[in-house]
């Protein structure tokens, strides 16, 4: 039998949620937040190890989630954008871990992933260990992603605000793309996020 991967999963949630009223990573969700959220749907995926990177409002962040033994990471540059918290991220985790296989990156504003989804990723993943796997956003790759150990140096040279797009869509030949549905949806506004929360709560009455 094969070994399992070892694989480090970093949630992004440095971001100052300019477009939200009130702090994103901590607008109420389920039975916690929207970061707390994210992290329960991580771990029931049993990877090697969680990393959040934090920035904006760190401290109060910090302040109201029991963490537990998920890694903090905060990023003093988080303010140059998704990619530099990516690169600061990715260095961090491998300053720690060194016989990481793949990094799983995802968002803290996408509420609707499901751990199966997550899993789907990882299972394509132990199929095509060089490969990223990425998910499909109609012309384009998006994250959540799993990059292989190959690619940890361009991650490491990331910056400004693109995130990895630039890596997702560069290296076309070594893709793999997987359709999540809706479970992609970004709430980066106060609209977006009280949209969720009725359309939600209409799937549970109905």
């Amino acid at each position: 039998m094969k070994k399992e991967p070892h694989i480090a999963v970093l949630i992004l949630a440095a971001g100052a949620s300019k477009r939200m009223d009130g702090i994103k990573q901590l607008m109420p969700w389920k039975d916690s937040n929207f970061l707390l959220e994210t992290i329960k749907t991580v771990q029931k995926t049993n990877l090697s190890s969680i990393h959040v990177v934090l920035g904006a409002n760190a401290e109060i962040i910090a302040a109201q989630c029991d963490f537990q033994d998920i890694k903090i990471i905060t990023n003093p540059n988080w303010d140059k954008g998704l990619g530099n918290s990516i690169a600061y991220g990715v260095k961090v985790i491998l300053k720690e871990k060194n016989t990481l296989d793949g990094i799983l990156i995802c968002l803290v504003d996408q509420p609707l992933l499901t751990q199966k989804y997550l899993q789907s990723i990882v299972d394509v993943f132990k199929m095509h260990p060089t490969k990223i796997i990425a998910t499909n956003y109609g012309n384009k790759a998006g994250v959540p992603a799993l990059f292989p150990k190959l690619l940890f140096q361009k991650l490491c040279e990331l910056e400004g605000d693109y995130g990895a797009k630039d890596i997702l869509n560069n290296q076309q030949h070594a893709i793999i793309q997987l359709e999540a549905g809706n479970q992609i949806r970004d709430i980066d506004t106060k609209e977006e996020y009280n949209q969720l929360l009725n359309q939600t709560k209409n799937e549970h009455t109905h």
